[in-house]
């Protein structure tokens, strides 16, 4: 028999064969009822009491009283009542799932966003509950053992390392058919960044990716990030320097940190780090984080040809110049404040907080005024030289085991969304990654001021994605892990940057040679 029309036959009989309270509740569980006038005559015999009068012979007797005694008689009566029910029509039944979410973002500006967003999501859409699971940022290990036992949180925040990792052994949901019905959903909205949490396998030169959401898709971008300037608008005014300006290389900016140095004053103009020294190098040699090398793998793009003055120039801040302080002085510096920037005692700072100034914010108060400054051009390039790159979140494979793979994906395109993005923009924890946001007054109100500079570098054609993608590599993480340490012996003096340079470069190539030959044995699929 077609099981629709039995459903439909069996209902039809149940409302046939159905009286009362209890027939509508199964009506209603089906989610099939029709508003229905039900009449049904009850008969009901009710005890009435009523007075019947007798005539007593009354006996005349001196002095001698007779009562009269009334008898009170039952009678049954049959009473005819009419009781009339009515069925409303019943709402199919709602299924409430609930999500577990992981993320670090559990303090702070980003904490406070993303409070904001999941009591939100809560008030839109009662149907999906978010169980919030607080990580560590230190999450490698944590991802490695719940990919390994299958306990992953549905949706989780974490990285392109982490993406990467774990593609292969399918950890992840692959969301491009949920995401090609949603309704509203415009790839062309987000600021996309290959190899994060998509599978796109990019080796191309910067600046030539497309930059639309392209390729197998596995989550959605979140936390977006971008280095840059910021400067203490007062203190350069106080040192008559001149303010950052659209065009300024590192040359320039370097005479603006001798200005607003003042080591009596114990004002330094800039600090000294890696990650303004990768910026640098690519300003030097126009390049990008890795190329192909002559022998058929990836080499270290940042410090070929001239790149290597990159981290020489850095280095020459504190060595040469004396304008940056060391690594080793900086919690003297930074005192109670918590970094030398927001203690005043620290003029330009290049680097990440370019992105996530909600941290410097209560810090500095009202102090003194400050500001975002118009990325920085390489000394041999007429345009600026920075990396992009996000933190997603990813959806992970056991949501459709359960079945709410379509809930999982709405509410990571929620967090990437306008809304959540624009929250964000106003807490300011990292750089958002939705393009109407810029558009957002608050997003660019100040402190800082020069907010706009954040959001001009999104339609930049210079931004170099960070190639999270290595062939036959489980993770870019590890090069980083191996590199790091031996550029730094630059910054802390133990080399000269060319020696550090060498060293690194020396290590590095040798781990993608590695990984490209197991690619080429067909040991590893990515």
């Amino acid at each position: 028999m077609n099981p629709v029309v039995s459903r439909r036959r069996m209902l039809r009989n149940a409302v046939v064969g159905v009286s009362g309270v209890a027939g509508l509740a199964a009506l209603a569980a089906c989610g099939e009822t029709q508003v229905v006038t039900v009449e049904k005559i009850v008969e009901k015999e009710v005890p009435v009491e009523r007075i019947v009068e007798k005539e007593v012979p009354v006996e005349r007797v001196v002095e001698k009283i007779v009562k009269e005694e009334v008898a009170v008689e039952t009678v049954v009566e049959k009473v005819v009542t009419r009781e009339v029910q009515v069925m409303v029509e019943a709402q199919p039944e709602q299924r409430t799932v609930k999500l577990e979410y992981a993320t670090d973002h559990t303090s702070g500006p980003r904490g406070k966003a993303m409070q904001w967003a999941i009591e939100r999501w809560e008030q839109l859409r009662p149907d999906v509950k978010i169980k919030f699971i607080p990580q560590d940022h230190i999450f490698y290990e944590k991802i490695a053992v719940e990919v390994a036992a299958d306990t992953l949180s549905e949706i989780n925040l974490l990285s392109g390392h982490s993406y990467g990792q774990f593609l292969s052994a399918g950890a992840w949901l692959e969301a491009n058919d949920i995401l090609a019905k949603k309704d509203g959903f415009v790839p062309e909205d987000y600021l996309f960044s290959p190899d994060e949490h998509s599978d796109n396998r990019d080796q191309n030169n910067y600046g030539k990716w497309n930059k639309v959401m392209n390729g197998p898709n596995h989550g959605m971008m979140y936390q977006g990030g971008l280095n840059g300037l910021l400067y203490n608008i007062d203190a350069v005014a106080a040192a008559g320097a001149n303010e950052p300006w659209e065009g300024m290389r590192y040359d320039e900016l370097l005479e603006e940190m001798k200005k607003v140095t003042d080591h009596e004053q114990g004002v330094w103009g800039s600090d000294a780090s890696l990650s303004t020294a990768f910026n640098c190098a690519l300003g030097y040699n126009d390049s990008q984080r890795r190329v192909m090398g002559p022998e058929g793998h990836q080499v270290d793009g940042y410090f070929i040809g001239e790149g290597w003055r990159g981290l020489q120039w850095v280095t020459d801040l504190m060595f040469e110049h004396q304008v940056a302080y060391r690594p080793e002085q900086r919690a003297e510096i930074s005192g109670e404040i918590g970094s030398p920037f927001a203690a005043g005692k620290q003029v330009f700072w290049w680097g990440g907080r370019f992105r996530t100034v909600g941290f410097a914010i209560p810090r500095i108060a009202d102090r003194f005024r400050w500001s975002l400054a118009p990325l920085v051009w390489g000394n041999v390039t007429d345009h600026p030289n920075v990396e992009y790159g996000d933190q997603p979140n990813i959806f992970a494979a056991s949501a459709a085991v359960t079945g709410v793979e379509v809930q999982t994906v709405d509410f990571g395109v929620y967090l990437a969304g306008p809304e959540v993005q624009g929250r964000v923009g106003i807490d300011r924890g990292h750089q958002p990654v939705h393009h109407d946001v810029k558009n957002q007054p608050e997003a660019v109100a100040p402190p800082p001021e020069g907010m706009h500079y954040l959001y001009a570098g999104y339609d930049s054609p210079y931004l170099r994605h960070s190639q999270w993608y290595v062939p036959g590599g489980p993770t870019m993480l590890e090069l980083l892990q191996v590199e790091g340490p031996l550029l730094g012996k630059a910054l802390t003096g133990e080399a000269t940057a060319t020696e550090a340079i060498e060293e690194a470069t020396k290590a590095t190539s040798a781990i993608m040679k590695r990984w490209q030959e197991r690619l080429d044995r067909g040991d590893v699929e990515r």
